[in-house]
């Protein structure tokens, strides 16, 4: 059985949720929901043929100069246009919990950002946040099926 999805009818996207015991949330500079330029989750849409976990990984580490495994889901949302038609599926993938802010920092365009000083996360951070703090995880399944990149 396949992995690997190689052609999706729908874009299917990813959030990366990198949190520390001190309340931080490692966030990247971008577009927020509301079209202005904020503190966001470091994101990014898979392509055709990819994993879902190498791209995420890839791209994590793109944005922020850090390296994490990914392979367990603490979000997922099927999202809808104006009429309910089914226009994508976002997974937030857990990037782990720290014991606190790391000394050293990440990549320009990236930092720590206390939980705090977060206006109005969107509905799905708070709830990816809730479940990493209550040890809410699932496998990231493709097909019933780990990928293999799950056990890099």
């Amino acid at each position: 059985m396949l992995t690997t999805i190689n052609h999706s009818p729908i874009p299917i996207t990813f959030h990366v949720l990198a949190t520390t015991q001190s309340n931080h949330m490692l966030m990247v500079r971008g577009l927020r929901e509301d079209g202005q330029e904020g503190w966001i989750l470091p994101n990014g849409q898979v392509p055709p043929g990819r994993c879902i976990i190498l791209t995420a990984r890839e791209a994590f580490l793109e944005a922020t100069g850090c390296e994490r495994a990914l392979s367990e889901v603490v979000a997922v949302t099927p999202t809808t246009d104006d009429e309910g038609t089914l226009n994508g599926l976002t997974y937030v993938l857990d990037g782990g919990v720290l014991p606190d802010v790391p000394s050293r920092d990440p990549k320009e365009g990236a930092s720590w950002v206390p939980m705090r000083e977060l206006y109005e996360p969107p509905a799905l951070y708070q709830y990816a946040i809730i479940a990493t703090g209550q040890r809410r995880r699932l496998p990231l399944l493709i097909n019933t099926d780990r990928p293999e990149s799950a056990f890099i």
